[in-house]
């Protein structure tokens, strides 16, 4: 899609939509819990103002016309769950769903209604185009351009088109939304729990708008999502983020995209009904069933496993090659336990191996995080997994030490940077589960 040739209208987010007091973007988290009060089914456009109206402060067009999804069915206009409106019900107010719903905004995909204008289906080109255009230097986000004053020059400076007496008024609303949801503090998001929640929601939008589809590989979704920008809009490193999404795509297209809502609870008046598509065989549950389930005021069986545990899973590699080179390149391939840089090829390259000090896999489940890594040669990694050498905490002041012949590093003070910030409780661990320390 073109975005440059859209024209921004943006309409009520002009206004002063009044949020309130509320910490971050709760009452838009409380508006969609009122709308969706029986569960993951769609509810009445009109229906679904009118609760707005009644449960938070401002224009219920903004969280209606901006933030959630609209869809026309047989003639009616309805508002429609997707993983926003999941994660809304499923779980507390907190900073990843602020996130979360400030990705609705910048995605700028919320259907059609009733009498809608064509432009109103993609209504926030404007702050799409300024966090991709300013925002974005290539591999993380400049926040020091989050600024109402920056917003405001970006629109004034002719390189938007849009219909507004002056662009202040929705600039320094955009930069409080931005200020509100704590993305003033984010320059890289790709280890952040909710960015593959928001590659679901992504999906979800573009799924419902015939963007995607289900038969679509997810290596040719994933070419899609790049082409869209979405690394740019969601701070994600260009060369990691790859890996991660892979693997949530693939998970996406296992649950069955948007058919998951259906094995959640939902009754047959979800989204996919209006898709065209009929769903498979054995996914509806009983007349009976659907009912009780609609009757929840807040839904019980709602999990977010599903999209963490493929956010877990594509992160893994990603994390174990991030934090080993850092690592690494940190102590320039010295040995934690010899000191030496073992040069490997006539031009002088060094080589190393990071280790966890506690292991990450079963039974032991160490973190996977840079405070649990240190580099080792080859020879000292095989011997430091195996207990061969060790390194004795020695009351905060860490020492190098050995259990077989091998005494030439025997009482080395371990070097450590203070940028690492290794946990010195992990060497204290492996020192006592080799049984070196009683």
């Amino acid at each position: 899609m073109d975005w440059r040739s859209l024209e921004s209208r943006p309409g009520s987010f002009s206004k002063n939509f009044g949020w309130g007091d509320a910490p971050g973007l709760g009452l838009l988290h409380r508006a969609i819990n009122a709308v969706f009060s029986e569960g993951l089914k769609r509810v009445p456009r009109d229906t679904a103002r009118e609760i707005i109206a009644r449960t938070a402060d401002g224009d219920p067009l903004v969280p209606l016309n901006f933030f959630l999804y609209n869809q026309v069915v047989r003639g009616e206009s309805y508002i429609v769950p997707d993983q926003l409106v999941l994660e809304a019900l499923a779980r507390d107010h907190d900073q990843s769903f602020d996130r979360l719903a400030m990705c609705a905004l910048n995605f700028s995909r919320v259907g059609i209604w009733d009498r809608a204008r064509p432009y109103q289906s993609h209504p926030a080109p404007w702050a799409r185009r300024f966090v991709v255009e300013e925002v974005w230097n290539g591999d993380r986000w400049d926040v020091s351009k989050i600024t109402a004053d920056k917003i405001e020059e970006f629109f004034s400076s002719g390189a938007m088109i849009y219909s507004a007496a002056t662009p202040r008024k929705f600039a320094t609303n955009l930069h409080y939304l931005y200020q509100q949801s704590s993305l003033l503090g984010l320059t890289s998001s790709e280890r952040e729990d909710w960015w593959s929640s928001a590659l679901f929601l992504f999906l979800d939008r573009c799924l419902l708008d015939r963007e995607i589809s289900l038969s679509m590989s997810a290596q040719d979704i994933l070419a899609f999502v790049e082409s869209e920008d979405y690394w740019a809009l969601t701070a994600a490193n260009p060369a990691l983020a790859p890996y991660a999404a892979l693997s949530v795509i693939e998970e996406y297209l296992a649950l069955g995209g948007l058919d998951r809502f259906l094995n959640m609870g939902a009754t047959a008046d979800t989204p996919e009904t209006s898709l065209g598509e009929t769903p498979r065989s054995g996914t509806l549950q009983s007349t009976a069933t659907r009912r009780e389930n609609a009757k929840r005021k807040k839904p019980t069986d709602l999990t977010l496993t599903v999209v963490q545990r493929a956010y877990a899973q594509a992160q893994r590699q990603v994390r174990n090659r991030q934090h080993a080179e850092w690592v690494k390149s940190l102590y320039e391939n010295r040995c934690a336990i010899c000191g030496v840089a073992l040069t490997i090829d006539p031009t002088g390259k060094t080589y190393s191996e990071a280790g966890h000090v506690k292991p990450v896999g079963d039974p032991f489940r160490g973190p996977d995080h840079l405070n649990n890594i240190l580099p080792f040669c080859p020879n000292h990694h095989k011997a430091f997994d195996r207990g061969g050498v060790w390194i004795d905490p020695n009351q905060g002041e860490p020492i190098v030490r050995s259990a077989t012949d091998d005494t030439g590093f025997d009482g080395r003070k371990l070097e450590l940077l203070a940028e690492h910030g290794f946990a010195v409780e992990f060497v204290e661990w492996h020192a006592h589960y080799f049984g070196h320390l009683s």
